[in-house]
């Protein structure tokens, strides 16, 4: 085999482990989701020793930190989906490098 007609295994092996790294970040945002709707005390929150505060602030406080919490695993689930991405277009890109080289040095 020539050096034009090898696949690039580098690169093959750079998307492959950029796709593998977009599913780990995959895999820790559902666990962290699981652990978030999991957990009984979610929002309740811990109030200062001796903060006096109405019951609807503090449900508005708890509610708010929940909201960011879930923004915040959609934009990690969000992150992680744009690394995985980009992990096949290297994958494939390194493929059809190959393919297109050995069609150019077929004719």
């Amino acid at each position: 085999m020539s050096a034009a007609r090898r696949p690039d295994i580098a690169a093959r092996l750079i998307g492959l482990a950029t796709f593998l790294g977009g599913l780990a970040v995959i895999g820790i945002v559902l666990k962290l989701g699981y652990g978030l709707f999991t957990d009984p005390t979610l929002g309740q929150g811990v109030k200062p020793a001796g903060a006096d505060e109405s019951a609807l602030v503090a449900i508005v406080r708890g509610f708010a930190a929940l909201l960011v919490r879930i923004l915040l695993l959609f934009l990690g689930s969000v992150c992680g989906s744009l690394i995985a991405n980009k992990g096949m277009h290297l994958y494939v890109g390194a493929l059809e490098a190959h393919r297109s080289a050995a069609r150019t040095e077929s004719e």
